[in-house]
């Protein structure tokens, strides 16, 4: 959520018609025919990729330190530690088609969530637009114990069906996982408040590794359902992706929004910045967090 709103902020800075003369200057002169403004540019293997703008690389700083920051989270935001995520017990239901399951995990740690690559970060000027594309190559999930009720009803007609209980350890991976969209925003004439109007996603994931014990034993039929999990969560994410969509716009625009409210915009911009006062792009990124020891280790 802070990223978003820090997002919407610096969107702000970039749109405004308002804005001084030194800062409209630059972004005419960076804005391409269509309007469009680079914010975030990914340096390839080996190459390197000069700063264009000071909003630019101002942003790539501010990024890397979301980054760092994941690892003690936002507690003044209600955000807990992303990297890794750790959840000491969660219920997994889910019904699809003749498929049907009910689990428990015990210990849940989710790695990987600030390890990501951005590959589009783009403000248009002119729709208010900003584009993004966000990879993340590899998310490991693990789970110190879990225990599943799962039935398999394939020929319900005939009274066939098949069900079955395990536990053990679980270890399951989520492979190019690719988070992209567009965020449109509103920005008052003079003073007031951004305002993000919609958030549209496509959330589309390569492959899974899925590594669970337990299910009817350790032997041929454990590995054969571990295969049909794998293909089942990755059709399911590629196959909804207008309902994940509205979910997650659902779930993160009202309090963004809520959150930006009744802040003097010129107030905000000057935080942002002014965010990397006294830094240059290559210094070493500092953040404000001393990550506590793994409770569980």
């Amino acid at each position: 959520m802070r990223f978003l709103v820090v997002l919407a902020c610096l969107v702000a800075v970039c749109a405004a018609g308002t804005l001084p003369n030194k800062v409209e200057q630059r972004l005419l002169k960076l804005a391409d025919q269509n309007g469009d403004i680079d914010l975030f540019v990914e340096p390839e293997a080996g190459v390197e990729v000069a700063p264009q703008f000071i909003v630019s690389w101002q942003a790539r700083r501010f990024i890397r330190k979301v980054q760092k920051q994941m690892e003690c989270g936002w507690p003044q935001y209600g955000i807990p530690v992303l990297a890794p995520l750790r959840i000491n017990e969660i219920d997994l239901d889910f019904k699809k088609g003749i498929f049907e399951t009910v689990n428990n995990l015990f210990r849940l740690k989710v790695a990987g969530l600030d390890d990501f690559q951005i590959k589009k970060f783009k403000l248009n000027v002119i729709t208010s637009k900003v584009k993004f594309d966000f990879l993340f190559q590899n998310i490991d999930t693990t789970a110190q114990k879990y225990s599943t009720d799962t039935v398999i009803d394939a020929l319900r007609q005939l009274g066939l069906s098949v069900e079955y209980e395990g536990s053990g350890e679980l270890l399951f991976g989520l492979v190019n996982l690719r988070i992209a969209g567009t965020l449109k925003y509103k920005l008052p004439m003079l003073w007031g408040s951004a305002k993000i109007t919609s958030l549209k996603t496509t959330i589309s994931l390569e492959s899974v590794t899925s590594d669970i014990s337990g299910f009817m034993g350790n032997g041929k039929i454990n590995r054969a359902i571990n295969s049909q999990l794998e293909n089942i969560v990755v059709k399911t994410i590629n196959d909804n992706q207008g309902t994940i969509s509205d979910t997650i716009e659902d779930a993160i625009v009202p309090p963004v929004n809520k959150a930006l409210k009744g802040k003097d915009f010129w107030t905000v911009v000057d935080l942002i910045m002014s965010s990397s006062d006294g830094e240059s792009e290559d210094d070493p990124i500092v953040v404000d967090c001393d990550p506590a020891a793994d409770p569980w280790a």
